[in-house]
């Protein structure tokens, strides 16, 4: 549990980084010491209260909102 904390951590970076928005969660899985994509997306969800995707698209949607409102 506590190795995972830091995994968890890290993929969310990559979840949020707009530049690796074209990774592949399970790519993400796989870069972060997870062997398959069920046990990241339970300790994922344990984390954060959401899975990877739902990560991903909140991050991507709150982005995209300031983008349009200072444009």
């Amino acid at each position: 549990m506590f190795i995972n904390t830091y995994r968890i951590k890290e993929a969310a970076g990559m979840l949020e980084d707009a530049s690796k928005s074209d990774v592949s969660v399970l790519e993400i899985a796989y870069q972060t010491g997870f062997n398959s994509i069920a046990p990241f997306n339970r300790a994922f969800k344990a984390t954060t209260g959401m899975t990877p995707t739902e990560f991903r698209r909140s991050k991507s949607f709150r982005d995209q909102s300031l983008t349009v409102a200072s444009a």
